[in-house]
């Protein structure tokens, strides 16, 4: 055993043993490695240091309270110019924590020099034929155009954006977003967009527009107002745009439930008028099931599944409530002439504005469902559908190019749902809307820019039925909400 001398000649008692080197035990660097450090500052770097000048600058800065004097401790341990440069940056950080730059103080011309660079370089020819239509057509004037034309041969770029932005004011943004409520919260979304391409403006979909009505309760008391909103859907339809209503969508053969169809005809005597337990009860008992078609194929005829009887009775229940309360249309038939139509638009429009006169909870419908009447009568006369419209300048689908980019694969995106009343056919109908637009590169309708002749005849009436059409689907939308909700 070592003495008691020995011991006080290597180390003392009562000291702890040197740490071993972690990440939070950094020995300290010695005199040697500092001066090595900076030495090769100085040698590669050195010119950025202005002894005089940082030094008067640090000095006010420990002056005027951005400095401590702590904070000059790199001085004592790099005494040459290395040491006032790291003091000089805790200066220049101390500064930014105080002191906030905008974009627009500290380049004032940074709007316009963005603009600059986003601007691509465009054809002066090509760009005045599609601006001179559009002026032609009264939706870009003088006033517009002089103070771009003066730019000269670079004014293309511009006279396309003037071009846009006057077609874009037929169809505002707020007629372009979709719009949900869920928990008493709104939500919106935009999947509808434009563009320009060629002589030719687009009107592009991204997602379908659903308008979910609070659609009044099926009761005796409330059939007038029902069939009204019906009626008036189906004119809408047929005088400003096409859309999806649950009968163009979901009835009997209708667009997107052929499989359903199929299935509903071979048992449409059994399932009329019956209610959904019924139907599950009519299906359990059903000796064929091959008879069933698409649904029968989903039910083990040995051992029915529960869950798909269900889906099968919710299915055809849903399709049979299509059929006997939503397909309330106009008069239709060759022998129907537009003063018929008138008429019988009419007594539409005096029901309508009875029901508002009431001063009852449906008179906030009824007064939208007058103003959309109005609009229906007042185009009657020299009425075309959209696709005929679009047919003056481009002819045929095939001119188009084909079935899948017609105009109406565009205007199929905007549905009219009765809430989540038919929620399994429309689960349904979306797998099979999903299955036409597969092949389709972009859902568009294309309106031409190429004359001003078109543009009056066929771009400006179509951009403003779209509008008008969206406009009125929202409003009665939010008459249908309750005033919570139709406040936001």
């Amino acid at each position: 055993m070592e003495s008691h001398a020995q011991t006080k000649q290597t180390w003392s008692p009562l000291q702890f043993p040197s740490a071993p080197l972690t990440a939070l035990t950094i020995p300290h660097v010695s005199a040697a490695v500092q001066h090595s450090v900076a030495a090769l500052f100085m040698r590669e770097h050195g010119y950025l240091v202005d002894h005089k000048g940082h030094s008067a600058f640090c000095l006010e800065a420990l002056q005027g309270g951005l400095l401590h004097e702590s904070d000059l401790s790199p001085l004592n341990c790099y005494p040459n110019g290395y040491g006032l440069h790291l003091v000089t940056g805790k200066v220049v950080r101390s500064i930014e924590s105080r002191v906030e730059f905008t974009r627009e103080a500290a380049v004032p011309d940074a709007e316009r020099i963005a603009y600059g660079l986003a601007r691509k370089d465009i054809d002066i020819t090509y760009a005045s034929g599609i601006a001179l239509s559009v002026a032609e057509a009264g939706l870009l004037h003088d006033s517009v155009l002089a103070p771009i034309l003066t730019q000269g041969a670079d004014c293309g770029y511009d006279l396309v954006n003037a071009t846009k932005a006057a077609l874009d004011a037929l169809w505002p943004q707020a007629q372009r977003e979709c719009r949900n409520v869920e928990g008493g919260t709104v939500y919106t979304d935009q999947p509808f967009y434009s563009h320009i391409h060629g002589n030719d403006f687009y009107l592009e979909a991204c997602e379908r527009n659903c308008f979910y009505l609070d659609w009044p309760e099926l009761t005796q008391e409330n059939l007038e107002m029902h069939i009204l909103l019906t009626k008036t859907l189906d004119a809408m339809n047929t005088y400003l745009i096409p859309f999806h209503t649950p009968f163009t969508a979901f009835s009997c053969w209708g667009q997107y439930t052929g499989g359903v169809s199929e299935s509903y005809e071979a048992i449409k005597d059994d399932v009329t008028g019956k209610s959904h337990a019924e139907i599950v009860e009519v299906l359990k008992a059903h000796d064929d099931l091959d008879e069933l078609g698409w649904l029968g194929m989903e039910m083990d005829a040995d051992e029915m599944d529960d869950a798909s009887v269900e889906r099968a009775a919710s299915l055809l229940w849903q399709m049979d409530d299509v059929e006997r309360n939503f397909k309330y249309q106009l008069t239709y038939g060759q022998d129907v002439t537009n003063e018929n139509r008138k008429a019988e638009l009419g007594e539409l429009l005096s029901q309508a504005r009875e029901i508002s006169r009431r001063n009852s909870r449906e008179s906030g419908l009824a007064q939208v469902l007058s103003d959309a009447l109005s609009s229906c009568i007042s185009r009657v006369d020299g009425h075309q559908p959209v696709d005929a419209l679009i047919a003056q300048a481009y002819g045929d689908s095939e001119e188009l190019g084909g079935y899948e980019n017609s105009p109406n694969r565009f205007f199929d995106c905007i549905w009219v749902l009765a809430d989540e009343r038919h929620k399994a056919l429309h689960v349904e109908a979306v797998e099979g809307f999903n299955a036409d637009l597969e092949e389709c590169a972009d859902v568009t309708v294309k309106l031409p820019l190429n004359t001003g002749v078109l543009v009056a005849q066929v771009t400006v009436p179509i951009m403003e039925r779209t509008s008008q059409c969206l406009e009125l689907l929202r409003r009665i939308q939010l008459s249908l909400e309750v005033p919570a909700n139709a406040q936001q």
